[in-house]
């Protein structure tokens, strides 16, 4: 009985010691958070870097895969209309020529240095 007793005694002690261990440590981390939205509201109208590079990134990639999907859709055609009629569209050709070429002037697609 006395063991449980010193044991529960210990546990409360322990557990009382991380709670305000923690709540010191939350304290501090709310100050640095308030600090931090004090910081950018005084900031005004300045743009976030990473925020406008995020966006621009998001955008180069939807480029990119729009770009593809056209491409991958207009060859699928072109192999489609080749295996059921046998015949070559050369319009379908073009097309998917042009489609290439607007995906290769992407900035995700990789830059060959010819030198």
């Amino acid at each position: 009985m006395r063991n449980l007793m010193l044991s529960l005694l210990a546990i409360v002690g322990i557990s009382q010691f991380s709670a305000e261990a923690q709540s010191a440590a939350y304290e501090h981390y709310m100050n640095d958070g308030e600090r931090r939205a004090s910081v950018s509201r005084d900031a005004g109208d300045q743009f976030d870097p990473p925020v406008d590079k995020r966006k621009e990134a998001n955008y180069k990639e939807n480029e990119f895969r729009s770009r593809t999907q056209a491409f991958v859709d207009l060859w699928s055609a072109l192999a489609r209309e080749y295996s059921e009629k046998g015949t070559f569209n050369m319009k379908l050709a073009k097309e998917v020529s042009k489609a290439f070429h607007a995906l290769e002037k992407t900035e995700g697609w990789p830059k060959v240095d010819r030198r």
